[in-house]
C-alpha cells in the first residue's frame, strides 16, 4: 500500500467556548487552515513519527506499546495509538510523518486546492487537528486496503471520538468534545456536548462569513485556565454559572439565527459581541485573565472599530486569538487595524470539508 496524506482542519468557536466541557452546547467552524500527515507501512512492528523545527523531530514506540506518560510534542500520535489499543485494534508497523503545506502542495500539483498550514498554540485548536489526522490515518493505513484510500463521511465520529479520547481520557487534557469533532466534521456545526458522544447538526447556513483571525502573540497557560475555570464550575460560583446560562442562550439564538433561510449576519455579529461580553465579565478568560493577562481586548475593540460586525476571542482565553466577523468589503480594513494594535492576521473562510484524504504519496 501506497503512504497516504492525510489532512484536519483547526476550528474558530464562533459560540460557546468553555461550553463543552459543561455539558453544554457549542457552535464552532472549522477554518482552512490545515495539520498534514503522511503515513506509510513499514515491517519494524513499530511507529515511529518524524517532525520539523522547532517541534521535536523524532519519536518511536512499539505498535502494540504506546507510551501514554510520553512528554514531547509529539505526544498526541502515542495517545491516539493507545486509543486504537484500548479498542482492539491490533496496529501494524509505520512511518508518521508532519508535512507542512508547501510539501503537500508539491505533491499536488495541478490541484485548485489552496493549502494553509494550521498555526500551534494559537487557540485554533492544533492539538485535536492532529489527533483527528492521526486518527484517520492510522486508520486507513492500518485497513491495508488496496486502491485509493479515503476518509468516509460514516467514520467521522469515530474519528472525533477516537481523538477526544487519546485527548481527554489518555493523554488527560482537560478539554471537551468540540475542538475534536469541529475538526472530523468541517462547516459550521451545531454540537449537543451533553453527552458522550456529541450529538453533531450541520448548520450550512446560508450566508458569506468573512472572518479575520486576530493571534495576540502572547503565549497562554491553557491548562491552569481550564484548571481554575473548572474549579470555579464544580463549586458552582455564581459570577461563573450566570456567564455559563447567558452563553447558553446566545449559542440557541445563534442557531436559530443560522438556520433562517436568510441569516442576518448582522445579528450574528452583535451575538458574538454579546458572547464576549459574558466570557470577560462572567467568565474572566479576556484581556483582564487574571492568569494570564493578555492583549484580547485591545484587538477585539480595535476590530470592532474598523467596521467589524461582531469580535470576540475564540479558544480559551489568556491570550491566544480572536475572531471578527466583517462585511466582505471591510476584511482589509479590520485586519490592518488588528495588526496595528500589536496582533497578527489571518484572513479565512470556513473549512466546508473536515478530515479528509489528499491523495497517496508518490
Amino acid at each position: 500500500m501506497k503512504p497516504i496524506i492525510v489532512s484536519a482542519p483547526g476550528r474558530l468557536c464562533l459560540f460557546g467556548e468553555h461550553m463543552d466541557w459543561c455539558g453544554r452546547a457549542v457552535i464552532p467552524a472549522a477554518v482552512d487552515m490545515r495539520v498534514y500527515i503522511q503515513a506509510k507501512a513499514t515491517d519494524k512492528e513499530v511507529i515511529e513519527v518524524y517532525s520539523y523545527p522547532p517541534y521535536e523531530p523524532y519519536s518511536s514506540f512499539p505498535a502494540s506499546k504506546p507510551n501514554i506518560h510520553y512528554k514531547g510534542d509529539l505526544k498526541y500520535i502515542h495517545g491516539v495509538a493507545e486509543a486504537f489499543r484500548r479498542i482492539g485494534v491490533q496496529l501494524k508497523g509505520m512511518e508518521i510523518r508532519f508535512l507542512k503545506a508547501d510539501e503537500v502542495a508539491e505533491e499536488l500539483s495541478g490541484s485548485s486546492r489552496s493549502l494553509v498550514d494550521l498555526p500551534v498554540q494559537k487557540g485554533l485548536s492544533s492539538s485535536a487537528a492532529i489527533c483527528v489526522a492521526a486518527s484517520a490515518a492510522i486508520d486507513l493505513l492500518n485497513s491495508g486496503k488496496p486502491g485509493l484510500p479515503y476518509v468516509s463521511s460514516a467514520k467521522l465520529g469515530f474519528y472525533a471520538d477516537l481523538a477526544y479520547t487519546a485527548e481527554r481520557k489518555i493523554l488527560g487534557i482537560n478539554c471537551g468534545q468540540m475542538d475534536q469533532y469541529a475538526s472530523a466534521f468541517g462547516g459550521v456545526l451545531y454540537i449537543d456536548c451533553g453527552g458522550e458522544p456529541a450529538k453533531v447538526h450541520p448548520l450550512k447556513p446560508r450566508v458569506p462569513l468573512p472572518l479575520v483571525i486576530g493571534d495576540t502573540m502572547q503565549a497562554k497557560d491553557t491548562p491552569r485556565i481550564l484548571a481554575w475555570l473548572g474549579e470555579r464550575f464544580n463549586n458552582r460560583e455564581p459570577t461563573f454559572m450566570e456567564g455559563v446560562v447567558n452563553i447558553s442562550g446566545i449559542v440557541e439564538e445563534a442557531r436559530r439565527e443560522f438556520l433562517k433561510l436568510k441569516p442576518r449576519i448582522e445579528k450574528i455579529g452583535e451575538l458574538m459581541n454579546l458572547n464576549q461580553l459574558y466570557l470577560s465579565r462572567n467568565l474572566k478568560v479576556s484581556g483582564d485573565c487574571p492568569i494570564s493577562p493578555s492583549r484580547l481586548d485591545v484587538l477585539v475593540e480595535a476590530a470592532l472599530k474598523a467596521g467589524a460586525l461582531g469580535a470576540k476571542l475564540s479558544g480559551s482565553g489568556g491570550g491566544g486569538a480572536m475572531v471578527a466577523l466583517c462585511n466582505p468589503e471591510d476584511v482589509g480594513k479590520v485586519a490592518e487595524a488588528i495588526e496595528h494594535a500589536g496582533g497578527k492576521t489571518y484572513i479565512t473562510k470556513i473549512a466546508e470539508t473536515g478530515v479528509r484524504t489528499e491523495k497517496p504519496s508518490s
